[in-house]
């Protein structure tokens, strides 16, 4: 490695230690310049072994959502690109197994399952439950609704809400937080036993 080289990777290594300074103190901008730096490198792995453009975005949330979450565990001094790239590498193999497990109960579910359609009586109840998030999600400030029923009725990502309504992932996952937090004590007041209904209902989103 030559001077220049060395200098060029010195300044380099600095710059991304005051990031990751920055990012312990929790700093959006630092928090940013790295998701925009790593993401689409992330994404490009994990769609090479997943083969769905849905799971690498599922993905890169998840890692950049762990990333906020432990940034005031991350050494500064140590290079943040492997970490990354560990925790990525992680959750595709958490994926891939949990890919395998399925098709092998589906595999078993096809000689075994017999499919019934529900009873009216559970229809009824559905419906109702229904009515009553829709009434929930209607009281809701705007900027949650629309987070909410982005993820609820699109089936959208934190990361497909954050670009649609240029927001960053992070503040996706907070307005739904809110959001989960404000229907579910619509729920309570209404009735203190459906709480574990909606932990149930609600599940998917965490």
């Amino acid at each position: 490695m030559n001077q220049t080289e060395s200098l060029h990777h010195d300044s380099a290594k600095y710059e991304e230690f005051k990031l990751l300074t920055l990012l312990s103190d929790n700093s959006e901008y630092a928090f940013q310049v790295i998701y925009d730096k790593y993401r689409n490198r992330i994404f490009q792995t994990a769609v090479q072994y997943l083969k769905s453009p849905a799971s690498g975005q599922e993905v890169v949330q998840d890692v950049f959502l762990k990333l906020w979450f432990e940034r005031k565990n991350i050494h500064p001094d140590k290079p943040i690109e492997a970490w990354l790239y560990t925790v990525a590498k992680n959750n595709i193999m958490n994926r891939l197994k949990k890919i395998s497990n399925e098709w092998k109960a589906l595999d078993q579910l096809a000689h075994t399952l017999v499919v019934q359609a529900p009873p009216a009586s559970e229809k009824a109840e559905s419906a109702e439950y229904n009515q009553l998030l829709t009434n929930a999600i209607n009281v809701l400030p705007q900027q949650q609704k629309k987070v909410f029923t982005l993820a609820r009725t699109n089936k959208m990502t934190y990361l497909q809400i954050s670009e649609k309504l240029n927001i960053s992932p992070l503040t996706v996952k907070t307005h739904m937080t809110r959001a989960l937090q404000q229907i579910r004590e619509y729920f309570r007041k209404l009735d203190e036993n459906l709480p574990v209904v909606l932990l149930i209902l609600f599940s998917f989103f965490f």
